[in-house]
């Protein structure tokens, strides 16, 4: 590790204990400017340090995890020779009971990758066949119930929603491309680089850019994929469909089914008196529409940390709902799962959310410590 990343480790584990000075503020950021890829780490570590301290509020069995970050810290310094960092210490004065003070040094600001409710895995390597074998990979992992921002090296900016996972070449980023490949949802901001087009790799399409801001939502266990424009221009390639390239304009959509083509009945949505069998459509594009209602753009309004549904299916609902809050949902009734709702919710919990949806259509509901049953 050299001079600049041990500065780095070192000035922003003071920063995030509120120790640094003005001078080091200064030099890490000035560090950070000449170093973008350092960018990542720095806002990870914030981001899980804020929410360990949101949480927990100290430490818990520091030593333990000290220990633990010894065992694997190769893991985190893959890039070049590796310092003696077991000579760094954190000093602890302690009262009985609880933590009096404690100074946060390189290790304890490790000690949060192996913390929080959002889990960030760094690989150095990862073998095995295709095209990434071999190379140097980095990935990132919200959990359900967790959000995060991240920069990538270009300086282009992620928002990654929850159950989502991106991975990316870090050897090879931002050289003559610069690609990464999702499960899940994404917001992307891309700086603009008209020599390294930026591409996002999905189960279902490849979204080529050059820079622009748009939302990406391709689980691999849901029906639809989406791809949302804001501003800029897109190219999507579908998978199954090389020679076909769709160009998205600023405000415009593409979904995507998942699965081949099916006869699918629309069941009953609330106060509608019949059914009726639609053919679903493999690709549809559209305009994106903001709710006046909400004064809110729908495909993007997770990125304000709300949680938005328009004329959804109980049953799609439910996937949202297990990912906003990290609960496993399960839906018993067959009959509610096509019932559909249209909400929007921003501080509420899963049981206020559940209680308003339950007034247009009747439902019960137990929620347990890691789960929701819904009948």
């Amino acid at each position: 590790m050299d001079h600049a990343q041990n500065q780095f480790w070192s000035l922003l584990s003071k920063k995030l204990s509120d120790e640094a000075g003005p001078e080091e503020l200064h030099e890490l950021h000035l560090i950070l400017l000449n170093n973008p890829e350092l960018h990542h780490q720095a806002d990870l570590l914030t981001e899980m340090w804020k929410q360990q301290l949101n949480s927990r509020g100290t430490v818990v069995n520091e030593s333990a995890y000290v220990r633990h970050i010894m065992k694997h810290k190769d893991d985190f310094f893959a890039n070049g020779p590796h310092e003696d960092v077991s000579s760094v210490e954190i000093i602890i004065e302690e009262k009985p009971g609880f933590f009096r003070r404690r100074r946060i040094t390189l290790f304890a600001v490790l000690v949060f990758l192996t913390l929080g409710t959002a889990s960030f895995y760094f690989f150095s390597q990862k073998t095995g066949s295709g095209p990434v074998a071999g190379k140097s990979i980095s990935s990132v992992a919200t959990k359900n119930g967790n959000r995060t921002k991240i920069v990538l090296p270009d300086g282009s900016q992620v928002w990654l929603n929850a159950g989502s996972n991106l991975d990316y070449n870090n050897a090879d980023f931002n050289k003559e491309i610069r690609e990464v490949s999702l499960n899940g949802e994404a917001y992307f901001d891309v700086t603009k680089n008209a020599e390294k087009p930026f591409i996002i790799h999905t189960k279902k399409m490849d979204i080529k850019v050059i820079g622009t801001a748009f939302n990406v939502r391709s689980y691999n266990d849901d029906k639809i994929a989406e791809a949302s424009l804001i501003r800029g221009t897109i190219e999507v390639t579908l998978k199954d469909r090389k020679d076909q390239k769709i160009i998205l304009k600023p405000n415009e959509k593409i979904s995507v089914v998942n699965e081949e083509p099916k006869q699918e009945i629309i069941p009953e949505k609330v106060n509608l008196a019949k059914s009726k069998t639609v053919l679903i459509p493999q690709i549809v594009v559209r305009e994106i529409k903001p709710n006046p209602t909400y004064n809110i753009i729908g495909e993007i309004a997770w990125t304000q940390n709300k949680l938005y549904f328009e004329d959804e299916t109980f049953e799609d609902i439910g996937h949202l709902i297990e990912r906003w809050y990290g609960k496993k949902v399960t839906i018993a009734n067959e009959s509610l799962k096509s019932v559909h709702y249209t909400g929007n919710f921003e501080t509420e919990t899963m049981e206020e959310v559940l209680s308003y949806l339950k007034l247009s259509r009747p439902f019960n509901f137990r929620i347990g410590t890691d789960n929701v049953v819904i009948y």
